[in-house]
């Protein structure tokens, strides 16, 4: 038997170093009558001349690469006295002219020998390469066809990423196990089995809402119409135990009416995958949600401020109205005046306070305790909503029983709070109905403290109990057909338990549907005396005649400011002069000699260049004098952030607008 092996090493060598069909000596090992089967340009050779013809090709196309015979094995098995059955494996390695490797492949071969003539002749041959990697852009009768190859391709990239690879028999309905990793749900015998009864398994396996999803996607019935023209159709079940697989149904082989015969299935875990989409899936949700709530609060917010502002815009038009009218009765001309005053003091706290809501919901809201006077906060307090409740023939009423005139209170957010209660009370209250404002101070166990309960009481609409419960929730407002045709948003009582919070205090409501509301506020504050508020107001004394003959330059855009704060200021004794930007703040300075301007009193937002960069500007200047003039920051950015950037970019103060001369002035003479 070892001549057979040497013979089919001798055949393998001629058939891989013949350079044409002359050379191949096809007659010393072929039988006339051979039947040819391989992997390469043809499937079946349907005889001799077709095998040579395919030759030529694979000789063309070898070109110069070098190929070598290595690990033959052959085993033989004894037919009859004249045939001989021999198969095994040998390696075909491809060697450049360096002799590096081009390509290797496992062929595995199939011959009978007849006894014919003397000698052993080839009667059959059948060589194939099904497992392992091809040589590429060179082909010879022993390596695979495209579409095998293309398969094999397939199987190893498959291989690497799923656990479960079957073949799937469209026809017979059989399957057969390719590769497999790990547990497997389909219980196969000797690597095959019938579809139906693994398909009744695995529904076993999946959760409950995906089983039908499964059905219809193995579907055997329907599988090959559903794969028709496509590469592949694939999706992801849940099992019952919560993991999760994506399922790939891939053609592998097609009838001579190209209608699929043959899958390969398989299955990946995409349980982490799956985890992550899902939660991303819910972030995307909660951020989708967020920004409706946010979009919502917007909305409600611009809704409600223009609400609210207007009440003591209301205020104010309407006794500038009265003013215009007794401009001669001095005495009525003036309280009129000082209401207005009072009105836009109310106006500029509550729209302070509304804009702080962001530093509220973020914890960045700072409370300033100053010494208050009580009956004089809540007068002016009540003043505000005196023509909006005489137009609605209401009777607004303030009771007090004060035991102690002066607090230390957050003034501005106390007020704040009040706002929003009488406003919803004088809103949800019909035409002729009575709010009333008591307040009452209490001692406490803590040392020169007391409670202060601020009681609003109105014979309104009323609420639900239920609405009762979520009224301080931001937003929410009871809809009723009562009340529908009123405006607002509910942003405000939302604000106003906030606030209280803040001053470590309690609001509570009590209200019945048709009779009315009750809202009792009870916030701790510290005793203060008159002396205290004294001291207040003289920290800063004005002398009416400190700011005579001061040259100031006043850097602001808008002409109704400039001519109000030029007005003030020249009341104080001021020589005023005007720019209008940046731009001609820095030219004006930079013209005029060293002492000429004693103060700069600078606008922050400016078209061409804002109040940040020209302070830089002067800053940076040559003349020393120049550099160092005083710079106070006179705008409506007043938060504490505000402040702060003014201070970092050189300026030496900051006033906020509206212009308050009490705080002006002694602020200017800091730096004179």
């Amino acid at each position: 038997m070892d001549d057979l092996k040497k013979l089919t090493e001798q055949l393998f060598k001629m058939y891989i170093t013949a350079e044409s069909v002359n050379d191949l000596g096809i007659e010393k090992y072929f039988d006339e009558n051979i039947s040819l089967i391989g992997t390469g340009k043809h499937e079946i050779y349907r005889n001799l001349h077709e095998f040579l013809e395919s030759f030529k090709f694979d000789v063309k196309r070898r070109g110069k690469i070098r190929i070598e015979i290595r690990n033959l094995h052959q085993e033989e098995e004894i037919l009859n006295e004249d045939l001989v059955l021999a198969h095994g494996s040998v390696d075909f390695a491809g060697l450049f002219k360096d002799g590096s490797t081009c390509f290797k492949t496992e062929t595995r071969f199939t011959i009978i020998y007849k006894w014919k003539n003397g000698k052993w002749l080839v009667q059959h041959l059948h060589q194939s390469t099904p497992d392992l990697e091809q040589m590429n852009g060179e082909e010879f009768p022993v390596t695979l066809g495209k579409q095998v190859e293309k398969t094999r391709q397939s199987l190893h990239a498959l291989g690497t990423a799923y656990y479960h690879i079957s073949r799937l028999n469209l026809k017979t309905k059989k399957i057969e196990l390719v590769k497999r990793s790990g547990k497997m749900d389909m219980d196969f015998e000797e690597n095959r089995a019938d579809w139906n009864p693994q398909f009744d398994i695995i529904k076993d396996v999946i959760a409950e809402p995906f089983i039908q999803k499964y059905i219809e996607f193995f579907d055997i019935q329907t599988m090959a119409a559903r794969l028709h023209n496509k590469e592949s159709m694939s999706s992801e079940f849940k099992k019952k135990n919560g993991s999760w697989f994506l399922s790939i149904v891939v053609p592998q082989s097609y009838d001579k009416n190209g209608n699929v015969k043959s899958v390969l299935i398989a299955n990946r875990d995409v349980t982490d995958e799956k985890m992550r989409e899902l939660r991303q899936e819910e972030e995307l949700r909660e951020a989708k949600l967020k920004a409706e709530c946010a979009n919502k609060a917007k909305s409600s917010f611009l809704f409600n401020m223009s609400h609210d502002i207007r009440t003591p815009m209301n205020a104010i038009i309407g006794y500038a109205d009265l003013a215009s009218r007794h401009l001669k009765e001095t005495e009525k001309l003036g309280r009129y005046l000082e209401k207005i005053q009072i009105c836009g003091k109310e106006l500029l706290s509550m729209l302070g306070n509304v804009l702080d809501l962001a530093r509220i919901e973020n914890n960045k809201v700072e409370m300033e305790y100053t010494v208050l006077n009580v009956h004089e906060s809540f007068e002016n307090c009540l003043t505000m909503f005196q023509q909006q409740a005489e137009s609605k023939n209401q009777t607004l009423s303030l009771k007090e029983q004060i035991l102690y005139p002066y607090v230390y209170m957050d003034a501005p957010h106390l007020s704040e709070v009040c706002l929003n209660i009488i406003s919803n009370a004088i809103k949800y209250t019909n035409t002729g109905g009575t709010i009333s404002c008591n307040v009452l101070q209490e001692s406490c166990e803590k040392e020169d403290w007391c409670n202060m309960i601020i009681t609003i009481t109105d014979n309104g609409i009323g609420m639900s109990e239920e609405f009762q419960k979520r009224i301080f929730e931001t937003f929410e407002r009871e809809h009723n057909s009562t009340s529908s045709h009123i405006e607002g948003s509910g942003i405000g009582m939302g604000i106003t338990k906030k606030l209280v919070e803040l001053m470590n205090g309690t609001i509570e409501v009590k209200s019945k549907q048709g009779e009315g509301s009750t809202f009792t506020v009870t916030i701790p504050c510290r005793k203060a005396s008159k002396e205290d508020a004294l001291v207040k107001k003289n920290n800063n004394p004005r002398n009416e005649n400190c700011l005579k003959g001061v040259r100031i330059l006043l850097v602001e855009d808008n002409e109704i400011n400039t001519e109000i704060a030029t007005d003030l200021l020249t009341e104080e004794g001021c020589i005023v002069e005007n720019a209008n930007d940046g731009v001609a703040c820095v030219d004006m300075i930079e013209k005029a000699d060293a002492d000429y301007y004693r103060m700069i009193l600078m606008d922050i937002q400016m078209p061409i260049m804002n109040g940040y960069d020209a302070t830089l500007a002067i800053r940076k200047m040559k003349d020393v004098k120049k550099s160092r003039i005083p710079i106070i920051a006179m705008t409506a950015n007043a938060f504490a952030e505000d402040t702060q950037k003014a201070l970092s970019v050189g300026m030496n103060d900051h006033v906020a607008k509206p212009v308050d001369m009490n705080i002006l002035v002694p602020t200017m003479m800091k730096y004179l």
